[in-house]
């Protein structure tokens, strides 16, 4: 059996839209695992508002860099680790740029696969809203935050290359949500598990 790391922020948790966790047959990890089968274990760690290597003073305990360490020898051993964050680190405390959150992502995928030994498949995530300034998230995530998330995936691709590891971009195959412009819909839940799995038979 293989055993596959799902690590990410809130769109690997299940966020809803409005609030609450979309259950199992919806969050993509799981409908990953039933396109799979069983001879994949798929291992869900997704918080909401987890980020790649910030410290978000009004959320304690979401910096990846405190707990990627144990999560992997929690789970090990693993035959591949699927890491999608990005989206936390565009906001606007953080004084986001590219260089900054692409360097967050190169430490945390060298940690990944220097404890694990076993490859990474680095997945840029789905793209800002345009109508992110009349989301409940509009304070956090600027006009500036949402044309950098456009650019994330480009850069992002061209990290994987300098690190050889596997690359997908989330934002060729699901959009955000209209009515929060961050979180993923049903669809777009459903969408990525298919990439996903189509990607990962590559792979392994």
């Amino acid at each position: 059996m293989k055993s596959i790391l799902c690590f990410g922020d809130s769109n690997t948790h299940g966020y809803i839209p409005g609030g609450g966790r979309y259950d199992e047959s919806v969050r993509w990890p799981c409908v990953l695992a039933g396109l799979l089968g069983p001879d994949y274990r798929i291992i869900e760690e997704g918080l909401n508002g987890r980020t790649s290597s910030l410290d978000d003073p009004t959320e304690p305990f979401r910096n990846a860099m405190d707990y990627i360490v144990p999560c992997l020898g929690s789970h090990e051993p693993l035959d591949l680790t699927v890491l999608m964050l990005g989206s936390n680190d565009m906001k606007r405390q953080f004084s986001p740029t590219l260089e900054k959150i692409t360097d967050g992502l190169r430490r945390l995928t060298r940690i990944i696969r220097e404890f694990s030994g076993a490859p990474v498949l680095l997945v840029s995530p789905i793209v800002l809203g345009d109508q992110m300034a009349f989301s409940s998230f509009g304070p956090s995530f600027p006009p500036a935050s949402v044309a950098l998330s456009h650019e994330l995936g480009g850069a992002l691709r061209r990290l994987a290359e300098e690190l050889d590891v596997f690359f997908l971009d989330a934002a060729l195959y699901a959009s955000p949500s209209a009515e929060d412009s961050l979180h993923l819909t049903v669809d777009g839940h459903r969408a990525l598990a298919h990439a996903l799995c189509n990607k990962i038979k590559e792979i392994l």
